[in-house]
């Protein structure tokens, strides 16, 4: 029963590891949005 739970604990954190990187990414990216340019 174990295994149910160690595939959907490996999933989550493979999905967020992915939306991590994704942030991480964006976040990166020079913005012409003039709030981001504001706040930062």
């Amino acid at each position: 029963m174990m295994a149910d739970y160690s595939t959907a604990i490996f999933g989550l954190l493979a999905f967020t590891a992915v939306i991590s990187a994704a942030v991480v990414f964006v976040l990166a990216q020079p913005s012409d949005l003039p709030i981001v340019k504001k706040v930062f």
